[in-house]
């Protein structure tokens, strides 16, 4: 079936299965949909393993997984940058804790909003054409 990257880490992998999967059920919506007012007699596929059939052969696959890694990194960097921007040795420090926390809570939180945000442009970008 659909293969991820070997070195994909497992929430990389659920996105890009997410994606993925998304974009067949919508299309196998339309396989469905033509046949039922075409009333197409080789109703024996069902219309997911048509979809699923398409996108695999589509360069959509790919490009999803390559877009989906690229905006997984992305968050991951600015998860990572949030956690570690506090440094320095002022006296101070302690008081700075608190708005500290509460700053990077806030920045990661932005990350994730961009990550779904970049997820669903993704999806939608690399949807497969009506049949």
């Amino acid at each position: 079936m659909y293969q991820t990257s070997a070195n994909a880490s497992p929430f990389e992998q659920i996105f890009q299965l997410g994606s993925a999967a998304v974009i067949i059920l919508e299309h196998s919506f339309y396989v469905f949909d033509q046949r039922r007012h075409l009333q197409d007699q080789q109703q024996s596929v069902p219309s997911v393993h048509v979809a699923l059939e398409r996108y695999m052969a589509s360069p959509h696959a790919i490009a999803v997984r390559n877009a989906v890694n690229t905006a997984v990194h992305a968050y991951q960097e600015a998860v990572s940058a949030a956690v570690y921007t506090s440094q320095g040795n002022s006296s101070t420090w302690m008081a700075k804790l608190p708005f500290e926390y509460f700053q990077r809570k806030a920045k990661r939180a932005q990350a994730k909003a961009e990550l779904l945000q970049r997820i669903l442009e993704i999806t939608l970008q690399y949807r497969l054409p009506r049949p």
